[in-house]
């Protein structure tokens, strides 16, 4: 590599003039500037650090995507990426790839890249660092494998109905035959006998009704739309709810906006939605919580908000709490607020959660006020 600029001058500064140095210096300062507004203007996180780790130099972007406070400048990289194993980074002076998941300022999936700063025969400079958030990248990832998770259960919802349904169906008819024959015994004996008959056919009813329940809600369909008014199923869903939010003193505060419009859906799956994650809500919940419901629009959606005081969701599980079978429940199925993300995206919504652990957590339906299927962008959006 050629010497620097930087580097000639100092050879022969003995034999520079006043003059001549005033230029250089103006010079020196124009590139200095230069560099800056480029690596101001980079999307990428760009921060340097000497060969003991501190801080030298960074971009705005890196502030952005990893929070790096404003007087970072001289402090340690270990007091803000405490997770790397920095004594062993500083040690090796070698290339270093991987990929973050930052919570603050916001959560993000960054991919971190260090090089050292180093050229043959010169003093050790130290290391750049290079952040690129691939936080859009990973969400398409994800939502490719959840695509593929979805196929494969709703495959395996269907196989398991039939390979149930068909022993079931077996066994009702047979019990019906049995039924008829038992009751053509006499006396109190052959009474009891239909009694239990009965009661294991409500049995089988009920398991039948448990598939087709479960089939539905892996696999909703098509939501039927129709005119409804929010409100009214969110107030349904808090009614049947009553004995365990009395059961447990949850107190509930409703705030209702009056001038919602109806909204085309689906009453029955989006109650079921709705219903799912109260109960989420006073399960997350001590007894004697608080649980805020809130409906709410703006110009194109209708807002609605589960806000309790819980026990929050952890950090580290934030970014799973929408997968298939996970859960941190005991005895949990994983699949609550899988299927009702489902059911709010089939409705052409989403499902957002925030969470701040040990002191609650928000769930809030977003639904558009009508079905849209083209939005105009301002000139020149890319």
């Amino acid at each position: 590599m050629k010497p620097s600029f930087l580097a000639k001058l100092l050879d022969r500064i003995e034999h520079v003039s006043p003059d001549e140095l005033q230029t250089y210096l103006q010079q020196l300062a124009r590139e200095k500037g230069f560099l800056e507004v480029i690596f101001n203007t980079l999307q990428e996180g760009v921060l340097v650090i000497d060969a003991t780790g501190k801080v030298l130099y960074f971009n705005p972007s890196i502030q952005r995507l990893i929070g790096l406070p404003d007087n970072a400048l001289g402090h340690g990289i270990a007091e803000y990426l405490k997770e790397l194993d920095w004594k062993k980074i500083l040690r090796e002076r070698r290339v270093v790839s991987r990929d973050l998941e930052v919570y603050y300022p916001d959560m993000r999936f960054l991919n971190f890249y260090l090089v050292p700063l180093e050229e043959p025969g010169q003093e050790f400079m130290g290391y750049a660092l290079i952040f690129h958030d691939i936080t859009a990248t990973r969400q398409r990832t994800r939502e490719v494998i959840e695509s593929e998770k979805v196929n494969a259960l709703t495959l395996l919802a269907a196989g398991v109905a039939h390979e149930l349904g068909n022993p079931l169906n077996s066994l009702h008819i047979h019990l019906q035959l049995l039924e008829r024959d038992l009751k053509k015994i006499e006396g109190a004996k052959g009474g009891r006998l239909v009694d239990s008959v009965r009661v294991a056919q409500a049995e089988i009813t009920r398991l039948d009704n448990i598939i087709n329940q479960f089939l539905r809600a892996v696999r909703p369909g098509q939501p039927d739309r129709k005119p409804v008014q929010v409100n009214d199923l969110v107030r349904e869903s808090i009614d049947f709810l009553r004995p365990e939010i009395a059961d447990r003193d949850i107190l509930v505060e409703t705030e209702l906006a009056k001038d919602l419009p109806l909204v085309p859906l689906d009453a029955g799956q989006m109650k079921q939605a709705i219903y799912n994650l109260i109960k989420n809500s006073i399960q997350a919940m001590s007894v004697g919580g608080i649980l805020r419901v809130r409906t709410e629009r703006n110009d194109t959606h209708l807002l609605i908000s589960f806000i309790d005081n819980g026990c929050g969701i952890a950090p580290e599980n934030v970014s799973r709490i929408f997968e298939p079978y996970f859960t941190t429940k005991d005895g949990g199925s994983g699949l609550g607020l899988f299927i009702i993300r489902r059911i709010v995206r089939e409705h052409g919504g989403d499902l957002i959660l925030e969470s701040d652990p040990g002191r609650g957590t928000t769930a809030r339906i977003v639904l558009p006020l009508a079905e849209r299927r083209v939005r105009m962008l301002p000139a020149g959006t890319p």
